[in-house]
């Protein structure tokens, strides 16, 4: 670090002081011998010649000290040596510790510092020169904050977008870094050139760093990365693992929210749907062998936390129906010393935060696995609830395993000029419990369905059919992913017991066409929800200040306001009182108020 001594000497000091002059031998300006002066001849004077006076001799610069330079912050683990490079100072530097965990030497040859960590603790080593300028250095004699792997493994599935292969190989980085608590993990110069699909390879060398918090010495180095993606069937899961039960974790609600046991003849889904209240929260997804080691493959998406409950909702099913599209996903090494356990949303959650989402899990090879939903408090580590029962339920029994090869499509058929046909609906509680006590499910949550829609047109001139929604129990988001487009279809969330569109499809006289697609029910999104093909044109879906929307915003005014001058008047609030709302967060920042939760 640089002292706080201002420079406020001439550079020539700079030259005094690296040929060992002291400070105090050029504090003060030296005056110039006077020049000797060859004698003249003499010269009468002129009748009216002035004097002329002799030139001042002319003072040397003034001298400045050079401030010292050294490093701010130094971490030391216990029984090691640091040295540290110094530069600048004017005259000898003595140096000083503040306390005696910490051996202090400066070599004044070297211009170095060399510092050894005794015992834990912190200290302040001070330098000084001879000109009575100091500089400082924060000294932290602690453990490492976790080991640099030398090389890691990274297994992915399906076709791979560079961030995610990215985010797995700092994930598989942390995963053997030995992480002591509160620490992180910075990786760089890991992230793939381009997308990679199935049969690719990766070798590359990721620059690490482990950040202590302040607690803990901060560790670099470099990690050897092997990454491959391999070449796999789809993932069509057949056992929906529900966990919403307990939903609300209250303070004390520590323990294992759902366990089932994955085999590889049925791949199953993990849908999970939980809230924090009264405390912080961290929710986790363990697996653990059941028997002989297992490589596991998970796809899906964790969205949240965050208090805009059915923004969450929307966000874990578009990120899913995503996911599955492309296969995207990660294979996992899960041994009997060695269960995996993955942290489920981007941080812990806050008192009416909610995490949902789902998980697509399948036994490549080995022997079974139990899947854990762990619930913990604060730095309470998930493993210490490995073999407890599932935490007691809140009465609600959202808690089970389904049935997903029986789940029917949603089918409708609609023949121009003839009558609507009886709508789909959605949410129900008709997928029965394969839980002896528990309960059917309701809202579909975490069901994948199928899409059919048969359209026709027998008559002799064009026409449109509509697919619509009708809201029947609450507010509702909506999330199709039709074949053939690109993306999924997204209908804003809507409370109004109305037919709104969600597509429309125009037919040639004698035209009949097949739509199909898949759908799933988006969290925090009330049922139940009913669809349905008619050729009268419904109401388009609610743009987001459309009273038919969740949560409506005040419009912005048509045009902007003119420039206000100094002497102009404050603007008038709105009508209604309320002033106008931002636009829609980023993903997953909270922005609305919860609604209905599963």
């Amino acid at each position: 670090m640089i002292s706080k001594r201002y420079l406020h000497r001439a550079l020539l000091g700079f030259a005094f002081a690296n040929a060992g002059v002291r400070a105090d031998a050029y504090a003060q300006p030296v005056p110039s011998p006077t020049p000797s002066v060859a004698p003249s001849p003499a010269v009468s004077p002129s009748e009216n010649a002035s004097p002329v006076a002799s030139p001042s001799p002319t003072a040397s610069p003034t001298p400045v000290a050079i401030p010292i330079v050294v490093r701010a912050r130094v971490g030391i683990i216990p029984g090691t040596t640091v040295v540290v490079s110094v530069s600048g100072g004017s005259g000898a530097i003595t140096v000083s510790p503040s306390s005696p965990n910490v051996d202090v030497r400066y070599d004044p040859i070297a211009r170095s510092l060399t510092l050894a960590g005794r015992a834990p603790g912190t200290t302040t080593v001070t330098l000084t020169d001879a000109a009575g300028d100091t500089a400082t250095v924060g000294v932290l004699v602690a453990a490492p904050a976790g080991v640099v792997p030398s090389d890691v493994s990274v297994e992915l599935g399906g076709t791979v977008s560079p961030q995610f292969a990215a985010s797995k190989i700092a994930a598989a980085i942390a995963a053997n870094a030995q992480l002591r608590p509160g620490t992180r993990v910075d990786v760089q110069d890991a992230t793939p050139g381009a997308t990679l699909r199935p049969g690719d390879t990766l070798e590359a060398t990721a620059q690490v760093r482990i950040d202590g918090a302040g607690t803990f010495v901060d560790v670099t180095g470099a990690t050897s990365v092997h990454l491959r993606v391999e070449t796999l069937p789809e993932l069509d899961p057949q056992i929906l693992f529900y966990s919403d039960d307990p939903e609300k974790l209250l303070a004390g609600t520590d323990g294992v929210l759902y366990r089932a046991t994955l085999d590889a003849a049925k791949p199953a889904r993990t849908y999970f749907y939980h809230v924090a209240y009264g405390s912080t929260h961290r929710v986790f997804l363990a697996l653990r062998a059941a028997g002989a080691d297992a490589h596991v493959q998970i796809l899906g998406y964790a969205a949240g936390p965050s208090n805009a409950f059915a923004y969450v909702g929307h966000v874990a099913t578009v990120k899913y129906l995503l996911a599955r599209q492309s296969q995207e996903s990660s294979i996992v090494s899960v041994t009997a010393d060695a269960p995996y356990v993955q942290q489920l949303g981007a941080q812990q959650l806050q008192p009416g935060e909610l995490v949902a989402g789902a998980l697509d899990l399948r036994v490549l090879d080995g022997g079974p696995v139990d899947v854990d939903v762990i619930s913990t408090e604060a730095d309470v580590d998930p493993t210490s609830f490995f073999g407890q029962p599932e935490l007691p339920t809140d009465g609600h029994g959202r808690r089970g395993e389904f049935d997903l090869t029986t789940v029917p499509p949603l089918a409708l058929a609609y023949a121009v000029g003839s009558p609507d046909p009886v709508p789909f609906e959605i949410g129900a509680p008709t997928i029965a419990n394969l839980r002896a006590d528990g309960r059917p499910l309701g809202g579909d949550y975490g069901v994948l369905r199928n899409v059919s829609l048969q359209l026709s047109n027998p008559s002799a001139t064009p026409a449109s059919i509509y697919f619509y929604e009708l809201p029947s129990g609450g507010s509702a988001t909506t999330t199709i992913w039709f074949t053939g487009d690109p993306k999924p279809t997204e209908i804003p969330c809507v409370v109004r017991q109305n037919r709104y569109q969600i597509s429309q499809y125009d037919l040639a006289p004698g035209e009949t066409r097949v739509v199909t697609g898949e759908y799933m029910t988006d969290g925090a999104s009330s049922f139940p929800l009913l669809f349905g093909l008619t050729g009268t044109p419904p109401s388009p879906p609610p743009g987001p200040y459309s009273p038919d929307a969740c949560n409506p915003r005040t419009p912005p005014p048509a045009t902007p306001p003119p420039a206000a001058s100094a002497s102009a008047e404050p603007a008038a609030p709105p009508s209604n009182g309320t002033p106008p709302v931002p636009p829609p967060p980023p993903l997953l920042a909270p922005s609305a108020t919860p609604t209905s939760s599963p």
